[in-house]
Formats: structure tokens, C-alpha cells, sequence
């Protein structure tokens, strides 16, 4: 759009009617001379950028189904466009010119998607009143019968308007076990705001530089912050809008998180994910395409939602859809949960919580029975390693952890176990990862003692005991590199200042094998039992020589301290009682009930 000395109703009259100027005019005529140079020139090129109003936005595919033949897309167009097509050419650098003859053209599913919540009074956006509505088409289409291991170009829109074009990858039948794929891992990009959003920008793009051969990109949830009834579309505009270069070319892998979750289902108008389970689910999400699965290579990943926890019967529908899954795909090697709400976590704004309490008690016999390897979480903004943990018993598989190494000596707000690195053995357990958020908005790190206290929440002995790897709070956004061989999960994890560069700062390897290994911890979950003798009324310890014993009462406070082996449980009221045996810089736990 060409502007001179004066600006007429042409582009004008848009801004009106889209409510952006407070005026009763229909035309306005701005002449140059009446403002400051600078102005003018910033001006003159926002109007250059402005798109017609048939123009495709929102842009992004998801994977839906098999990666090696399909491949899903999804985009807004202003309310007035009610039809769209998504094109298609077998080809890695087509031009504008290879789409009047394109291989694949696909009609849309297009559906109005009336009266959303447009802006908010966090959101900053100056000139549109809070709780604006704007109505919208969503277009949404899906690419079958593809061929594995070959490159695409694409667009989306319609004559009157088509978007830039954008690439993607089949996955291969051929998969190379010894290289494997890599895919990129975010959580909790959660913008309100220009800075917020300048931020999770710079976090991806960052991803993207130090990962450019990844095969999807994991978000696990939260990607804006505004939920309920009156969220914010312009969230999610700016959310597509400052990464949308990378979302034409990178297919998502989405999991719906709590800040996702509003009654304008958003979240699902905008991703266009396979939505089987709710048409055979006995007990369907709320929001559509919200708990999916695919195999990529040898890993079967299984998307869950677990913001429908209080729905009568969810849990048990979420168990048998992921026996389903498992049962369909059970020559895969390795079996990837991915979800928003915590199943373990140390933070202190959501280790209490009792809706996570609610997920383990529910989940964690499934995890067992289906031998769940790895669980990549979100919710908590925070970095933790954790485990593997045995999901019966809520603790440290034995001899399956080594390669740690003490950095430092821990209760730092960065570090708090002291630990890094190390291979993880998940034969036995399952691996709870969080690479802290994309975003700017953090939590802080629980100490030993704080989780302790914090007992009668959450339920779990010796949570700190489950903290392997290391676990802490640097501050910065972070992404992981995580790549998948036949053999092992390679995860590095980056932060990434306020210039957009990226520092490693930790790596670990998953791996599965028979048989234990020499543990780094093994002092800590060697054969020492605690327990109460009722019968001479006193607590036992056996298999070490305490140089100290801690005793703390169900809701944490401290109910004593002791030296021995034996503690007499004469003058202890009756309940639970957590035992600490202290031993150099290792520590015990047992659980006793006292009658």
C-alpha cells in the first residue's frame, strides 16, 4: 500500500471499522505537514505492512496421525473469508510459479468462530477497549497419502489472498536408529504482553538456530496466559504472529495446559490435531484434539490432557485409551508421556497442589503397567530431573542412575541438588522431566526441609530423594534439544539471554537396559529399613548407624530429634511419622504409623 503526502479513507476507514480510532467520521484525511518527520515515517511503514483483509494468518501445522504420509494445517482469516484450500508441491524450493499446477490441493474445513475475547486490560494493547469481541473463520485441512521421507512446499488461503510459502518433511519408513530425530521441547511460552512475547520469540528462535533438523516442535502447554471466558485472541495472534517464520516451517506438537483452557476453546480452533479419542472416548475432553498420539521413528509419544481431572471417569478413560495405544504400538522401543500438569515437580508454587496429588494417584499405576519411560512436563517453570521413579512405590529406582556429577555443593537457587549430567536407566521406572519455561514468568525451587513440611499435601516419602539429576531455577528461558536413536534419548538443554543466545546448561542421556548399573547415589537407596516395632514401642533403624534422626509429624513440623538406632515411641502421640536417619551428607526417610 503506497502512501503520499495524504492518507485517505482507504486506510482509514479499515482502522475505523475494526474500532481501532475513537471517531464518528468515516474519512479522514492526514496530511504530512502537520506531523513530525519521525512520526510520519513510522507510520508510512506500518502501513506498509498491512495485509488485505482475505489474507491467511495464525499459520501452523500439527502432526495428525502417521508423520511418514500425513501432515495437518490450520489457519484464521478474518470473518469475511469463508472459504480457504491448503496447496502442495513435491518439491523442497518451490516458487509462486509451482503452485499454478500444485500436486495437492485440498479444501478446507472452514467454520465461523464467532465473538472471542479480542484484548485484555494486561495485554497493553492501547486504543482497543478491553473485551472487545472479533469473529473469525478457521480453516482447517489434512494431508494424507504422502509420501515418507520427502520435502513439501505449501501454502494456504484462497485466490484472493494466499499466505507465504512453508515447508515440511515426511518422516521416513527408513529410520536410521543410530542417528535417530531430534525434536525441539518448550513449555509455558505464556505471554501477556509485548516484552513477555519478545521473550518466548527469542527463546524459539533460538531452538530453532541450535536445531535446525528437528522433526516437530513440543510445546507442552500454556502457551498464552489469559484462560477463561474472557481471554485474549490477540494472545494467540501474537503468539503465531512473532514466531510464525518457524511455523511454517516446523510441524507442532501441542498439549493443552491450564492457561489454555477457556470456554472459546481457542486453543482448539487453532491446532488441527487428531481427535479420535473424543469420538470414541466413553468420557471426551472439553476442548477437541487434546490427547493424541503418533510414532516417530521408534517412540510412540501419547499427548494427555489432564485439565479435565474433575470430569467423573476421565481417568480411567485416559488409562484405557493409553492401553490402546500401547497395545497398537507395542514393538516401539520407547514410550514418551507428554503433558502440561505435573505428575512429580519441587517447586513451591505447585509441589502442594492437590490436583497433582489427584493426577499420581490416578496416572501412576498406568504409567507402571504400561512401563511408561519418559514423562516431559510443563505447569511449573522450573528445571528439574527426576528419578526414574517407580510409580508403585513413589521412589528412586535402584542402581538406575549413574554418570552425576556434583558441580556444586547444592541449596543454590540455580542448583539446589548440586548435581548435572548423568545416564538414566528407565527399565525399571519412569523419567520426569521439566526444562523449566520458554517464557519469562518463573517459579522458585522447594528445598529438602520445605518438602518435608509440605508432607500432608502431597503425599510423597522422601520427595527430595527423587530429585537425580540436577533440579533449580536459572532465571532465563530455556529449550531442549532432545534426540531420539534406537539406544539412547540425548537431552541437552540452552538458556537464552536477553541477546537470544543460547548456553547449554545441562545434558543427560535416557537409556533402557537390562540388569542395574553402578549407582552414584547408592548410598542413598542401599537396604536400610525403618520401621516400628510395636511390640518393644520403638522406632527401628537398620542397615546404617545414624549420626542423627529426624522425626517429623504428618503435617511437617519437626516432632524430635534423636541419636541411635532405636526411638521410643512411648511419649508419641498416635499417627504418621516421617523418619530422617542422617548419615555424613546422606540422609534416610522411612514412614511409620505409631498406634
Amino acid at each position: 500500500m503506497k502512501i503520499s503526502n495524504t492518507i485517505k479513507s482507504g486506510v482509514v476507514v479499515a482502522f475505523l471499522s475494526a474500532g481501532m480510532l475513537s471517531a464518528s467520521a468515516q474519512e479522514i484525511n492526514l496530511n504530512q505537514d502537520n506531523y513530525t518527520v519521525p512520526s510520519w515515517t513510522r507510520l508510512t511503514r506500518l502501513m506498509a505492512e498491512m495485509q488485505s483483509a482475505s489474507q491467511p494468518y495464525s499459520i501452523n501445522m500439527t502432526l495428525n496421525g502417521d508423520p511418514t504420509t500425513r501432515m495437518a494445517f490450520a489457519w484464521f482469516t478474518n470473518n469475511s473469508v469463508k472459504t480457504g484450500k491448503v496447496q502442495i508441491v513435491m518439491k523442497a524450493d518451490a516458487t509462486v510459479d509451482d503452485f499454478n499446477n500444485p500436486n495437492i490441493t485440498i479444501d478446507a474445513v472452514s467454520a465461523d468462530v464467532k465473538d472471542l475475547n479480542y484484548v485484555t486490560s494486561k495485554n497493553g494493547v492501547e486504543g482497543i477497549e478491553a473485551n472487545t469481541k472479533r469473529s473469525y473463520t478457521s480453516h482447517k485441512a489434512l494431508a494424507t497419502d504422502l509420501k515418507p521421507g520427502t520435502t513439501y512446499s505449501f501454502r494456504v488461503g484462497n485466490e484472493q489472498g494466499w499466505s507465504e510459502i512453508g515447508h515440511f518433511t515426511t518422516a521416513s519408513e527408513s529410520y536410521d536408529k543410530k542417528e535417530g530425530f531430534s525434536f525441539i521441547y518448550i513449555t509455558d511460552t505464556q505471554a501477556q504482553n509485548d516484552e513477555m512475547f519478545d521473550v518466548s520469540q527469542k527463546t524459539a528462535h533460538a531452538a530453532q538456530k541450535m536445531v535446525p533438523d528437528a522433526k516437530f516442535v513440543l510445546v507442552n502447554g500454556d502457551l498464552v496466559e489469559t484462560s477463561g471466558s474472557n481471554n485474549s485472541e490477540w494472545e494467540y495472534e501474537q503468539w503465531f504472529s512473532t514466531m510464525q517464520d518457524i511455523w511454517m516451517n516446523y510441524p507442532l506438537v501441542v498439549a493443552q495446559g491450564n492457561h489454555d483452557t477457556s470456554s472459546n476453546s481457542n486453543f482448539s480452533w487453532h491446532f488441527n490435531t487428531d481427535n479420535t479419542f473424543n469420538t470414541t472416548s466413553a468420557v471426551p475432553t472439553t476442548m477437541e484434539g487434546t490427547v493424541y498420539s503418533f510414532v516417530q521413528g521408534d517412540a510412540l509419544f501419547m499427548v494427555i490432557n489432564y485439565e479435565d481431572y474433575k470430569k467423573e471417569g476421565y481417568f480411567d478413560a485416559l488409562a484405557d485409551w493409553m492401553r490402546k495405544q500401547v497395545e497398537e504400538h507395542k514393538d516401539v522401543k520407547w514410550r514418551i508421556a507428554t503433558f502440561h500438569k505435573n505428575m512429580f515437580t519441587g517447586s513451591k508454587s505447585h509441589q502442594s497442589d492437590s490436583d497433582g496429588r489427584l493426577v499420581r494417584e490416578h496416572m501412576l499405576p498406568v504409567f507402571n503397567e504400561l512401563h511408561i519411560d519418559v514423562a516431559l512436563q510443563g505447569h511449573d517453570h522450573i528445571y528439574e530431573v527426576i528419578g526414574p521413579v517407580n510409580n508403585l512405590t513413589k521412589t528412586l529406582v535402584d542402581g538406575a542412575v549413574e554418570e552425576v556429577e556434583t558441580v556444586v555443593s547444592g541449596g543454590v537457587r540455580e542448583n539446589m541438588t548440586g548435581k548435572q549430567g548423568g545416564v538414566f536407566n528407565v527399565n525399571e521406572g519412569t523419567l520426569y522431566f521439566l526444562n523449566n519455561s520458554a517464557g519469562k514468568k518463573k517459579y522458585e525451587p522447594r528445598d529438602e526441609q520445605a518438602m518435608i513440611d509440605a508432607y500432608a499435601d502431597h503425599g510423597v516419602d522422601n520427595y527430595w530423594g527423587l530429585f537425580s539429576g540436577k533440579f533449580g531455577q536459572t532465571g532465563e528461558p530455556t529449550f531442549s534439544d532432545v534426540t531420539v536413536t534406537a539406544d539412547t534419548i540425548f537431552v541437552s538443554t540452552y538458556t537464552v539471554n536477553d541477546g537470544g543466545t543460547a548456553t547449554l546448561f545441562d545434558s543427560f542421556k535416557i537409556i533402557k537396559e537390562n540388569g542395574s548399573t553402578t549407582n552414584v547415589s547408592k548410598a542413598e537407596t542401599s537396604p536400610v529399613r525403618i520401621y516400628n516395632d510395636s511390640d518393644n514401642k520403638q522406632i527401628v533403624i537398620k542397615g546404617v548407624e545414624p549420626e542423627s534422626v529426624e522425626v517429623y509429624s504428618s503435617n511437617g513440623s519437626l516432632a524430635g530429634r534423636y541419636t541411635g538406632t532405636t526411638i521410643a515411641t512411648n511419649a508419641m502421640g498416635s499417627g504418621l511419622y516421617i523418619v530422617k536417619a542422617i548419615k555424613g551428607n546422606k540422609s534416610y526417610y522411612g514412614k511409620v504409623i505409631v498406634e
